[in-house]
């Protein structure tokens, strides 16, 4: 059974991501009573969100300081300001914010074991994110292990990234789409040069490396090729919206999360917490790398 969150308006960002983990809690323990795979769509306010091996130092242009850092829960603090954190898959650094729209996918891997390697579980899931794209018109290729490019009159321009970790017998994939070019004057802005970097990017800056999809792009219309996409491949049967007790229980493990390791400033700005809070992560990579 195929679960779907809709989470569209931009809330707290920690807690926002600190949900994809905590449903990989969920789906890997017993009160999960059916859900094998799941989908989100979703957005974030302003946010740079460091990879879990991510030197600030090394990522970002201006470098918080420990005793500022912003880790408020109430919305008039994280909604005026640019947040910094930490998520719990590899790869690069990447902006969220109003020109961008996330979207997550859930696979049990008792169900799906074909997808624990991790090249073809990329192939995979990033083949689910390109026909979408594709079927409103959006041509776009896969580059280096998990981008996606379009072509457009200045050259190839990236406009998708993505990252999974594997936790609790559940592996999460995520990415990014950027719908805006307002956003990648953002990256310029808060975003150095990646330390790392495929090769197809041959050292080109932000501003000669990213785009942004056409303002022919709907998102409703990518969503539901979304979900056909994944149920051609994983769940034939309908797609459900998660059952109101079952979101409760993600968003108060999420909540825990977010207490617990989110907002930890040894966690945003060194990837360091107690063992087994956060998901392990095989080293992936992400939208700015």
């Amino acid at each position: 059974m195929m679960f779907e969150i809709l989470d569209l308006k931009p809330r707290n960002p920690f807690l926002s991501l600190a949900l994809d983990e905590a449903v990989s809690r969920f789906m890997g323990s017993a009160s999960n009573i059916g859900y094998t795979a799941g989908v989100r769509l979703w957005t974030n306010p302003q946010s740079i969100i460091l990879g879990r091996t991510c030197r600030p130092a090394d990522n970002l242009t201006a470098l918080p300081d420990r005793d500022a850092l912003n880790v408020s829960q109430l919305k008039r603090n994280w909604s005026n300001s640019m947040i910094v954190l930490r998520r719990p898959s590899g790869g690069g650094t990447v902006l969220h914010g109003p020109g961008n729209l996330n979207y997550s996918i859930f696979l049990s891997l008792n169900k799906y074991p074909d997808m624990f390697p991790l090249r073809h579980s990329y192939e995979v899931l990033l083949g689910i994110v390109r026909r979408a794209l594709q079927r409103q018109g959006i041509e776009c290729e896969i580059r280096g292990l998990s981008d996606l490019v379009i072509q457009t009159p200045a050259g190839e321009r990236k406009i998708s990234g993505n990252a999974q970790f594997r936790k609790h017998g559940v592996l999460v994939f995520h990415g990014t789409l950027i719908i805006r070019n307002d956003l990648i004057q953002d990256i310029v802005k808060f975003l150095k040069h990646p330390p790392r970097e495929p090769d197809y990017r041959r050292q080109r800056e932000h501003l000669n490396f990213l785009g942004a999809l056409p303002e022919t792009f709907e998102i409703s219309t990518f969503y539901n090729c979304f979900v056909q996409e994944m149920q051609s491949i994983f769940e034939p049967t309908r797609v459900i919206p998660a059952d109101l007790d079952d979101r409760r229980i993600m968003y108060k493990l999420a909540r825990e999360l977010v207490y617990s390791v989110y907002t930890n400033p040894d966690w945003i700005l060194n990837a360091s917490i107690m063992a087994g809070s956060v998901a392990r992560s095989p080293g992936l990579a992400a939208q700015q790398r």
